[in-house]
C-alpha cells in the first residue's frame, strides 16, 4: 500500500460489512462508518485505524487518498473514517496498521488474492448464548453457499480468554503479592504503633493525670498513625500515576479510551489502604486509652 506520491508501506487489509465495527465494539474516532450506500459504482472509500492515521498521515487522515494493494487488483480509495486500534495479538502484542474497505466495493480479484492466504471469517453478534445459534448460522451459510464448509466456530470470549491467559496469570500473581504486601504493611504499622505507645507510656500517664480523657488520648494516638498513612498514600498515588503510563500497552482502546488511569479504582484502593492502616493503629490506640495513670507513673 502507499499514499499517492509517497513511499509504500505495509498494512493489514480487511474487507468488511457495515456491521463489523458495532459487532466488535470498535470505536469510531473520526469521520463516518460504512453504510449501505458504499457499493460498487460509487466513490471508493476506506476506513483506517489510529495506528495508520498517526504514523502515515500524521493524525490527519480524513479525506486523504490511499492505494490499497498495488497492482491490477488494487483499489484507490478516499479515507472517510478512523477507528480505534485493536489488540488482536493479545495485550502485549503489536497493534498493526489496518485498512478497512467495504466488502461491497472490494474488487473480486482483490478478495481472491486475500483469500489465497487468509480464510473468510464471519462475526455474528447475538443476544444470549452464542453457542445456541450454531445450527442457525450453519443453515444461513448453507442457503447462500451450500458447498462452503464452516470450521473453527468459536465465541469471541473464548478467543480473548485463550489470548490473555498469560496476562491474566500475571495479574493473579500480582494480586496475590499485593494482598501479602498489604498484610505485611498493616502488621508493620501495628508493630510500630505498639512500640510507640509502649515507649510513651509515661507521657500517656502524665496526660491522663492532668485530666486528658480516654477519647482524646485515642484520637491523639490515632493521629500519629493516620499522618504516616497519609504520607504513604500520597507517595503511592504519585507512583501509581507514573506506573499507569507503562500499563497503557496492556489496555484495549476499542471502547474509545487509551488511558490506563481509572480514578474510581485508585480511590477505592486508597480507601482500602486507609481503612487497613487505621485498623492496624486502632488496637495500640485503645491500649493507650486504657492505661491507668498510676500504673504508667509507677516506674518514675
Amino acid at each position: 500500500m502507499h499514499v499517492p506520491g509517497g513511499e509504500p508501506f505495509n498494512a493489514q487489509f480487511r474487507a468488511i460489512s457495515p456491521g463489523f465495527f458495532p459487532a466488535f465494539g470498535i470505536a469510531l474516532r473520526e469521520g463516518r462508518p460504512f453504510d449501505q450506500g458504499d457499493v460498487r459504482g460509487g466513490e471508493a472509500v476506506a476506513i483506517i485505524n489510529r495506528e495508520l492515521a498517526d504514523h502515515v498521515y500524521g493524525g490527519h487522515a480524513l479525506g486523504k487518498i490511499i492505494d490499497v494493494y498495488q497492482g491490477p487488483e488494487g483499489v484507490e480509495a478516499r479515507i472517510v473514517g478512523v477507528v480505534a486500534n485493536t489488540s488482536q495479538y493479545g495485550p502485549l502484542g503489536p497493534q498493526p496498521p489496518i485498512v478497512y474497505l467495504p466488502l461491497a466495493q472490494t474488487p473480486d480479484k482483490l478478495i481472491q488474492v486475500v483469500r489465497s492466504f487468509e480464510p473468510m471469517r464471519f462475526a455474528i453478534r447475538v443476544h444470549g448464548d452464542p453457542l445456541a445459534y450454531r445450527d442457525v448460522m450453519r443453515e444461513a451459510v448453507a442457503r447462500v453457499a451450500p458447498t462452503q464448509p464452516i470450521a473453527n466456530m468459536r465465541t469471541l470470549a473464548s478467543i480473548v480468554e485463550s489470548t490473555t491467559a498469560d496476562a491474566r496469570l500475571d495479574l493473579l500473581l500480582i494480586g496475590v503479592f499485593a494482598v501479602m504486601a498489604l498484610v505485611l504493611a498493616s502488621a508493620g504499622l501495628y508493630a510500630v504503633m505498639a512500640v510507640s505507645v509502649a515507649a510513651r507510656e509515661r507521657e500517656i500517664g502524665v496526660r491522663m493525670a492532668l485530666g486528658s480523657s480516654a477519647s482524646r488520648l485515642l484520637a491523639w494516638v490515632l493521629r500519629g498513625g493516620v499522618i504516616q498513612i497519609g504520607i504513604g498514600l500520597v507517595i503511592g498515588v504519585v507512583l501509581t500515576l507514573v506506573a499507569a503510563r507503562s500499563l497503557r500497552k496492556l489496555m484495549f482502546d476499542t471502547l474509545g479510551t487509551d488511558s490506563a488511569f481509572d480514578p474510581w479504582t485508585l480511590l477505592a484502593v486508597a480507601v482500602l489502604l486507609l481503612v487497613a492502616g487505621v485498623l492496624a493503629c486502632l488496637l495500640p490506640a485503645l491500649r493507650a486509652a486504657r492505661v491507668a495513670p498510676m500504673h504508667a507513673l509507677r516506674g518514675e
